[in-house]
This record gives C-alpha cells, sequence and structure tokens, in this order.
C-alpha cells in the first residue's frame, strides 16, 4: 500500500511511535518504538528474543501508532498503520535497515547497536492506514 503524502511526511517527521503486536494469550502488547521509514516500509530494530519477536513469530501482525498532542485539541494528529510483520535477521536489507535507523538516531549504533545473528529488525509493511488530522 502506497501512503498518502501528507501520512508518509508525518511518518518521516515524527521520532517516536507505539508498536501493538498480539501475545499468546491474546493480549495486546504496546510499546514505545524507534523507527525509520524509506516510502515503502517502516523499520524497528530490537533484539533477537524480544517479546515483540515472539510475537511476531506466532502471528505477524502489527499495528503503528503515530500521534502528537497538542493542549489545543484542534492540533491533534495521529496514523494509525495496520501491517503485516517480516523478521529480519541479516543480509542485505538488515544492513539496509540499520543504516536508516542508525542514520535517524545517531545515539543508536554506540547505545544499542544492531548486528546480524543478535538483533533483529522488524520491516513492517502497511495495510491499512488510519489518520486525523493529516
Amino acid at each position: 500500500m502506497e501512503l498518502r503524502r501528507s501520512y508518509a511526511r508525518f511518518l518521516r517527521e515524527q521520532r517516536v511511535a507505539r508498536l501493538g503486536t498480539i501475545t499468546e494469550d491474546g493480549s495486546v502488547h504496546l510499546v514505545p518504538i524507534c523507527y525509520a521509514y524509506d516510502g515503502k516500509a517502516i523499520y524497528v530494530g530490537t533484539g533477537a528474543d524480544s517479546k515483540k519477536v515472539k510475537n511476531l513469530k506466532a502471528n505477524p501482525k502489527a499495528t503503528l501508532l503515530v500521534d502528537v498532542y497538542y493542549e489545543n485539541w484542534s492540533r491533534l494528529k495521529h496514523l494509525m498503520l495496520v501491517c503485516d510483520a517480516e523478521l529480519l535477521e541479516g543480509g542485505d536489507e538488515f544492513r539496509y535497515a540499520r543504516k536508516l535507523l542508525y542514520r535517524k538516531y545517531r545515539q543508536y549504533e554506540r547505545d544499542a547497536p544492531l548486528e546480524e545473528g543478535e538483533s533483529v529488525i522488524i520491516k513492517l509493511t502497511p495495510r491499512r492506514a488510519v489518520a486525523y488530522n493529516l
């Protein structure tokens, strides 16, 4: 799915989001994440043994929520993306996504390096978008 220009711009501009996955008992696991977006997919780095990875191995569906809060509620904005998820454990696309993440978050490489075999990069492909005020 190609996102509307306003959605893509908003996604590129923001620094954090919330990622929702489904646990084995059917509840939602929701965590704040940093991400990179290349115009087609959203990439999220994490540890190979993270709860997100475990959940996505069992159910490769995820929801991403990016929002901005203002006291003036007429300025509130959000973008929710229902996505298919793929786990990248190494290879060319892993290295490409890692480069995007390192470029967007300068501290990533130093503070939370993504290494093949130790880390996973979650690739999210949007299937449906719901937006407000974008």
